[in-house]
């Protein structure tokens, strides 16, 4: 009796550190949440179970021996979409790169921190999507700092990393944007195609080991291609993470101006 009582109030303790004094994370798991629950079965009723995995915000481990694949969205939040997505992914225990755009953060303020709560990856994708090599340094950072900041007062934190829209690199971008400049190794081609089916294609027969897949949260048909890929790659054994959880993952270092293919290639 006395060991239950200690187990329910050391949980007690977990959620209530979780909640009020949460350290920020940028890539997270509630695995630890489920060992708690498993450790603690048949003493928590259900709902507080539940709300226990919910709670706890810990950092991911990332099983390395596993087929590594980050999935990336361009140009959302979108209401709706980016919701479904986010359910896809914690069903299979992934996580996913969103590379936001700032005017859509201030639209959706609510969704960037869904994303940031749930454990994917807020980074960033300029203000309003211009060929930033068409713009001054002056107006590069006008970009940026205008995303950060919707970002920040969405989540309350700034960008992880950069997609710069396009793809558009040139010597102004790497000298103004902070860190790497992340691009891309399996272009789905979403935008264009608009079909489920062709996007899952792509993904089923391109992606392999290493590789960042380029999608949009802003359309349905990817939202759709999503949740029908996303069993099949587990089944295969493939762990679909975050950019940064991919680099991580396989020892790749990547700095101010470096640009980033897939964990294989980086200039």
């Amino acid at each position: 009796m006395i060991l239950c009582l200690m187990l329910v109030i050391a949980a007690a303790g977990i959620v209530f550190a979780a909640r009020y004094m949460r350290t920020e994370y940028r890539s997270v798991s509630d695995h630890f949440g489920e060992y708690a629950v498993q450790a603690n079965e048949g003493i928590l009723a259900k709902d507080t179970k539940k709300k226990l995995k919910q709670s706890l915000y810990v950092p991911r481990k990332i099983d390395t021996s596993k087929k590594l694949i980050a999935f990336s969205f361009d140009d959302g939040p979108k209401r709706g979409n980016t919701e479904r997505i986010l359910e896809a992914l914690d069903k299979q225990d992934f996580r996913a790169s969103f590379f936001i755009l700032g005017q859509n953060a201030k639209e959706y303020p609510d969704i960037v921190e869904k994303i940031y709560k749930s454990g994917n990856e807020v980074s960033g994708h300029s203000w309003s999507h211009p060929l930033l090599t068409k713009l001054s340094q002056g107006g590069i950072k006008e970009q940026q700092d205008k995303m950060n900041d919707a970002i920040s007062k969405a989540c309350g934190t700034t960008a992880v990393s950069f997609r710069p829209p396009y793809g558009g690199i040139n010597d102004n971008v790497k000298q103004v944007i902070d860190g790497p400049l992340i691009l891309w190794s399996v272009d789905t081609l979403d935008w264009k195609t608009r079909n489920a089916k062709n996007t899952e294609k792509v993904i089923l027969e391109k992606a392999k080991d290493g590789d960042i897949v380029l999608m949009h949260d802003i359309h349905k048909q990817t939202v759709e291609a999503v949740e029908n890929v996303l069993p099949i790659l587990k089944e295969k054994g493939y762990e679909v993470c975050t950019v940064s959880e991919l680099l991580e993952a396989k020892g790749v270092k990547a700095g101010k101006g470096d640009v980033v293919i897939s964990a294989h290639q980086v200039n």
